[in-house]
């Protein structure tokens, strides 16, 4: 990847440059997250312009206009239903510590969400709808499949190391311990009423203080994916 010109000890590059976000689709293609108003992505190359209505190239140094991005995949994937993809940027890029912004990009790979995975249907139509807009976009089964064809390149040649990620196992924690309290629930709604009633009576003070320290790290590993999500010299990759 040639290299450009430095700004604030990171690089403006051109070449290619793998990266992770999400879309939302509709009839006509890949919305971003954001800034909808602007339409769907391209079917071939996406060009950034200035959201903030500047009369400049972007990504401009000194805006936080671009195509923006994560190097790994866990903080990228965060928002539930939306579909996970890779992209491929071009052209010039500003580097943050976890992301960047880039002059252009393409999607190179998406997965099927789950709620679209589950239903055939659904199914079917996303992957014609693809094909018809995006030809040149690889549509995976599921992340996972998504992630082991398009891993993370190594940055460390551009001068960027990005933090370990920890976002999946945070969230895969707070889904696993919110799930965890609702098949307790369930479970008790199938025990006799009286025998619930004789257990509450007794262990009622065990029980508030287990449902303090499940509502605790409920707030805990929430607190700890938002700060993941956080990188700390660039914006959120969902512009």
């Amino acid at each position: 990847m040639a290299q450009g010109a430095a700004f604030d000890g990171r690089l403006l590059v051109a070449g290619e440059l793998r990266g992770y976000r999400q879309f939302h689709l509709f009839d006509d293609g890949l919305y971003p997250l954001v800034h909808q108003a602007a339409g769907p992505w391209d079917g071939t190359l996406q060009r950034a312009v200035c959201a903030a209505g500047h009369d400049h190239a972007a990504p401009a140094p000194d805006c936080r206009c671009g195509l923006y991005a994560w190097y790994l995949p866990g903080s990228a994937i965060v928002s539930l239903g939306a579909w996970n993809a890779v992209i491929a940027a071009r052209g010039r890029c500003v580097l943050g510590d976890r992301g960047f912004r880039a002059a252009g990009a393409r999607i190179e790979a998406v997965a099927l969400p789950a709620s679209v995975r589950w239903s055939p249907r659904a199914g079917t139509r996303a992957r014609r709808l693809l094909a018809d807009r995006y030809p040149g976009v690889v549509v995976h089964s599921s992340t996972r499949r998504m992630l082991a064809a398009h891993p993370p390149q190594d940055v460390s040649a551009l001068g960027v190391t990005p933090p370990r990620d920890a976002s999946r196992g945070y969230r895969t924690a707070l889904v696993l311990v919110f799930a965890a309290f609702v098949l307790s629930g369930y479970s008790l709604a199938l025990l006799p009423r009286d025998d619930v009633a004789n257990a509450a009576a007794t262990w009622w003070p065990l029980a508030m203080l287990g449902f303090l320290v499940w509502q605790a790290v409920l707030v805990w590993l929430m607190t700890r994916l938002m700060g993941n999500q956080a990188p700390r010299a660039e914006p959120p990759a969902h512009g």
